[in-house]
């Protein structure tokens, strides 16, 4: 609810404020819902002066009706589709990452989350010469690890050195330093200023939970005022800027048999407009390996449940349908 100020509009001076204020008017819902009369008389107010006033505050505040086939225009004009270097996600993901929107990376450690997040960076920054904001809040990045990849598909040593330079690792520890780092991206970019930073289009947050879970174990009030913050920064950047956000979580077991739910619990749910289940098997056949299962766990366009089996050290095998 935005309250009154000094500055808020034309007309709209401090003394005005001062007497509103002392008439229990704080907001601008409660100056323009109020009798301007009645309010004139009270305060020795200019009705003109308040009317002025009021009709600047509708224009500001409030909502006007936008019909589908506009909606759908802006939607078309402002949506990519971002690879995420692995075929079979893609095709899980129906072709890719969306801008605009949140999706989330969740499993067990070891699943294979940052591993992900690594090949989508790759897979940007390659194939598309668009640069990528990564966020480390576990110190999991490692620059060698993205530098193999780069070079699985890129042979020009400077064609992997330009990759490389396209991608920006910030690392934060805690909960405000990842706050400060998205707020000062929407800032530059809201000014249009992304000084060493070319054209971005995807933003890699590896892991969420690492620096919201310390804070929901004392005053939960505040863990979770903080956690909406975050997931509000998160969703106005995906939306204002089309940006592609991804962000990585835990999960947990409400019993040793039961079957893994994302940490966090139900207000961050509706934060990631998709979620993935990344799943890691042990398998014999001849010899060992690991085995790893995305399963569609959230999806505003793909039916929930169907997998995709990964394999993230070379190519992809195809997306299956859970049994």
């Amino acid at each position: 609810m935005v309250v009154l100020r000094a500055g808020l509009c034309p007309g709209l001076t401090e003394e005005m404020i001062q007497l509103l204020r002392a008439n229990s008017i704080q907001t601008v819902v409660d100056f323009v819902s109020s009798d301007l009369e009645d309010i004139a008389q009270k305060c020795s107010l200019s009705y003109k002066a308040l009317v002025a006033v009021r009709r600047v505050l509708l224009a500001q505040f409030s909502a006007f009706p936008v019909n589908g086939a506009d909606l759908y225009e802006e939607l078309k004009s402002s949506t990519a589709i971002l690879p995420t270097g692995s075929p079979s996600l893609d095709q899980l993901l129906d072709s890719g990452l969306y801008t605009g929107e949140v999706t989330e990376l969740m499993g067990a450690p070891g699943s294979g989350k940052t591993q992900v997040c690594l090949r989508i960076a790759a897979s940007v920054s390659l194939g598309l010469k668009q640069h990528v904001l990564f966020l480390d809040s576990t110190g999991g990045f490692t620059a060698s690890r993205l530098y193999q990849m780069l070079r699985a598909h890129a042979e020009e040593e400077e064609e992997q050195l330009e990759a490389l330079q396209r991608i920006q690792v910030v690392r934060v520890f805690d909960i405000y330093e990842m706050l400060s780092a998205l707020q000062e991206l929407r800032e530059r970019l809201s000014q249009q200023v992304l000084s060493s930073m070319g054209p971005l289009k995807i933003v890699v947050i590896d892991s969420v939970s690492a620096v919201i879970y310390p804070l929901l174990g004392g005053k939960q009030s505040e863990g979770l005022a903080i956690m909406m913050q975050l997931a509000r920064e998160l969703k106005t950047l995906a939306r204002e800027f089309s940006l592609a956000v991804v962000v990585t979580n835990q999960v947990r077991r409400d019993n040793s048999a039961g079957p893994p739910k994302p940490a966090l619990g139900r207000s961050w749910s509706f934060v990631p407009s998709t979620r993935v289940l990344l799943e890691s098997k042990e398998v014999t056949l001849g010899k060992a390996t690991t085995q790893r299962i995305a399963s569609l766990a959230k999806s505003p366009r793909q039916p929930v449940g169907i997998q995709a089996e990964l394999d993230i050290g070379s190519a992809d095998v195809t997306p299956t349908e859970r049994l």
